[in-house]
């Protein structure tokens, strides 16, 4: 069933680094930005279905090759975008092209918050190679992490006046 979309929003575009982002939180922007009028790009190697079924929304498949979402996503979103990923080095990129970044936990990244996850990033993958840390733990997504990212997401929309 294809929902009626209020005007569109000319301002922004909300890209998906739809592989990796948890199908809640994909659920919750979709919710969000079908209520304002906001176009929605998932940008993947694979097809990921939407939940919601709206003509402002795109699915973007990329080529099985290491960083081709990444780079479809930097070329083609432009400052006043906003992103959702949960990759620092693709959030980094995009700061500093403009870009609104946001994870899936509700940080909204800036340059000094990007930074600071690229130096634990770089420290984790280092203490990794020494045999001192055994790797990312798998870690829950639950209802506290959605409720963070919902926060983030409206607060970084009404900054934006949207």
């Amino acid at each position: 069933m294809l929902t009626e979309a209020p005007p569109v929003a000319e301002t922004a575009r909300i890209w998906v680094d739809a592989d990796s982002f948890p199908a809640r939180a994909r659920d919750l922007l979709l919710k969000t930005a079908a209520s304002k009028g906001l176009r929605v790009s998932y940008v993947a190697n694979h097809d990921i279905a939407f939940s919601i079924q709206n003509t402002l929304f795109e699915m973007r498949l990329c080529p099985q090759t290491p960083g081709a979402a990444d780079d479809c996503i930097a070329d083609g979103c432009a400052p006043g975008d906003i992103v959702a990923t949960r990759d620092i080095p693709l959030a980094a990129r995009l700061v500093d092209k403009g870009v609104h970044v946001i994870n899936d936990r509700g940080v909204c990244y800036d340059k000094r918050t990007v930074e600071k996850r690229l130096k634990e990033r770089e420290l984790s993958m280092q203490m990794e190679a020494l045999g001192l840390h055994k790797g990312h733990s798998r870690e829950s997504y639950g209802g506290r992490e959605l409720d963070a990212f919902g926060k983030c997401l409206s607060s970084l929309l009404a900054s934006m006046g949207l």
